[in-house]
């Protein structure tokens, strides 16, 4: 004797292997996360990222007069725009002094 067609079997069924599928996926992406954290350490990851940073100043550097002597007719303060920056009050001083002398 069979017994009768329930719906929530095929329902609890379909979940279990949701379940399963999504448990596999997780632990694939937990193997994969420590595989990137590992390499992130790499010599060559490093080098990389030190690279794009090294660009992405360069583009900045060369703005950063005009930028801090924006600052400064805006009524900025010297050791705001320094401070803001990242760079020293001396360094604002002098860009100050030769963006007066150009």
């Amino acid at each position: 004797m069979t017994e009768p067609f329930r719906p929530e079997q095929i329902e609890e069924k379909a979940t279990e292997v949701y379940i399963t599928e999504l448990l596999a996926l997780a632990d694939k992406i937990k193997l994969v996360r420590e595989v990137v954290r590992k390499d992130a350490d790499s010599l060559d990851r490093r080098m990389l990222r030190a690279g794009y940073v090294r660009k992405l100043w360069k583009q900045t550097e060369e703005t950063l007069p005009a930028l801090i002597r924006e600052a400064r007719a805006a009524d900025k303060s010297v050791a705001d725009v320094a401070a803001t920056l990242g760079v020293t009050e001396s360094y604002v001083y002098r860009v100050l002094r030769q963006g007066d002398e150009q």
